[in-house]
């Protein structure tokens, strides 16, 4: 009646959820054209996004980031544990389509 979908009143333990962009932002250009900079300029763009959803108790939840260095890095064991929970994409330059693209360019 809310509008709010609650899991726990039907009965669903907590559900993961990830998020595929499959648009650019407008100051940056389309993934196949991005360089590892640009890259790592809009991810340090939308973790300001982020850190607004997981302060708000209305959203939470946590953000993973593959750029070593990165201050939300994570291991090659949870990175491993999360794609095993199919949590976390997959190596994106084992896809020849992405690679072909342009799109797995720097992938860290």
């Amino acid at each position: 009646a809310d509008g709010k979908l609650d899991l726990a009143k039907l009965g669903i333990p907590k559900a993961s959820m990830r998020v595929r962009v499959g648009r650019n932002l407008k100051a940056f250009p389309l993934p196949g054209s991005m360089s590892k900079q640009d890259r790592i300029n809009m991810e340090n763009e939308l973790i300001k996004a982020f850190k607004v959803l997981i302060e708000n108790p209305q959203f939470g939840g946590n953000y993973y980031s593959l750029t070593p260095g990165n201050e939300y890095s994570i291991s090659d064991e949870e990175y491993n544990k999360l794609v095993k929970a199919h949590v976390m994409f997959k190596d994106m330059s084992a896809d020849a389509y992405l690679a072909s693209a342009g799109i797995s360019s720097d992938w860290p």
